[in-house]
């Protein structure tokens, strides 16, 4: 998962991933707020949103090796 940084309309800078199942926010206190599409309620979360879109970034997981299903 991938985040492109994004200017909104009242100016504020946005990590959105590419295919729009979250964004980022930034709050006035220097944390974060997690929109999902479709939900109510942001999720507020410590840190900047350039280290929570690292940590998302990190934490995707990678593709199985099609070479070890072959052998099995």
């Amino acid at each position: 998962m991938s985040f492109v940084e994004l200017t909104d309309t009242t100016g504020e800078t946005v990590l959105v991933n590419p295919i729009a199942v979250a964004y980022l926010r930034a709050t006035a206190d220097g944390g974060t707020e997690l929109h999902f599409a479709g939900g109510a309620e942001p999720l507020r979360l410590p840190g900047a949103p350039s280290d929570v879109a690292r940590t998302l970034e990190n934490a995707a997981p990678t593709p199985p090796d099609p070479t070890l299903s072959l052998l099995a």
